[in-house]
């Protein structure tokens, strides 16, 4: 199979461009950053802040490198915020019955009203988010939304279509991308635009890549309608889990999809955002690295090789930090 992920300019950078130049009139490039909040007593200890970047670390290995690249008190910020996630998809795995889930998940409900207070529960987590909050002012809605869709989407759910996961991408993985632009000053519309394209492929990308572990167990991410349109065989999947020349072509279409957000976000968004906000969107860098190791496995989720991590992907964000973008020519096509 000789594919590759964008062989031409896709009508979605048609649909972003066209979006992005209507609401020019809104919001321009140097949209004006937030002030730091006016910060109440923070409580979050040295070993707290520890806790949560090596939680990060183990559980999220790419976005702790991405969070590499911000500043110190931001980089902490994020590290609460991400750790929080961690703890929120550990909980599937961590509960043996669908009621202690939900009440774990009841747990962290509550200790989310109480960070926007003065005494958070006492745990390395809620106390470095509670002082990210208070220090960057960083909204509810993010938090709010990071918990409910965790618990919304367990083990079992499954996606009608490909717009079910890309909805679901805007919202279970930009809300982690947002209170990074928070953190960094930026309340922006074409950075948080940027965020909610970011959140898409990262999805795609998460829901291709589990293929490997959830198909022995008899399940699978793929929204139905493409498993459809390719005729993939899923009970056959489940019986002998391999890369089948339907399933190759799913995986193709998939993350052609999840590739031009990608390119589309540096070539439309970035451009028109405001810098200070660069290092939050490197979370893109990642999930295009992936995709492009996916391409030359020639779509074979199975490939070994997509389930180690790469040591190309801290040279990239590098890279893509020095120069403002994560594309190169070839990536551009006429």
């Amino acid at each position: 199979m000789s594919k590759v992920l964008l062989s031409q300019r896709s009508p979605l950078h048609r649909q972003l461009a066209a979006s992005a130049s209507a609401a020019q009139w809104a919001h321009t490039s140097s949209s004006r950053p937030t002030s730091p909040h006016p910060v109440r007593p923070l409580l979050a200890k040295r070993e707290d802040i520890e806790y949560c970047r090596q939680l990060v670390q183990k559980h999220d290995y790419d976005n702790y490198l991405v969070s590499l690249f911000s500043p110190r008190l931001a980089r902490e910020a994020v590290w609460g915020i991400r750790a929080l996630n961690v703890e929120l998809v550990r909980v599937g795995d961590m509960t043996t019955s669908e009621a202690a889930a939900k009440m774990r998940y009841s747990y962290w409900r509550d200790a989310l009203g109480k960070l926007y207070g003065d005494h958070p529960v006492q745990t390395p987590v809620s106390r470095t988010v509670h002082d990210a909050v208070h220090r960057f002012g960083i909204s509810k809605t993010w938090l709010r939304r990071l918990v409910s869709e965790r618990e919304n989407t367990g083990a079992g759910t499954s996606f009608e279509t490909v717009a079910d996961v890309e909805k679901y991408g805007e919202r279970a993985y930009a809300c982690l991308i947002h209170p990074h632009l928070e953190a960094l000053g930026v309340r922006d519309m074409h950075a948080d635009n940027a965020a909610r394209a970011i959140g898409v492929a990262t999805a795609i990308m998460n829901f291709s890549r589990s293929l490997p572990l959830l198909l022995p167990q008899g399940r699978c991410d793929l929204p139905k309608d493409l498993v459809e349109k390719h005729n993939v065989d899923l009970e056959a999947l489940y019986a002998n889990p391999r890369p089948t020349p339907e399933l190759r072509e799913a995986i193709y279409d998939f993350s052609t999809k999840g590739y031009t957000r990608l390119c589309g976000v540096a070539e439309i968004y970035v451009p028109n955002s405001p810098s200070q906000g660069f290092p939050a969107l490197l979370a893109a860098v990642p999930v295009k690295e992936w995709f492009e190791r996916l391409e030359r496995a020639e779509f074979d989720v199975f490939d070994k090789r997509l389930q180690r991590r790469s040591l190309r992907v801290l040279w990239q964000l590098w890279r893509a930090s020095r120069k403002g973008t994560w594309l190169d020519a070839s990536n551009i096509r006429k």
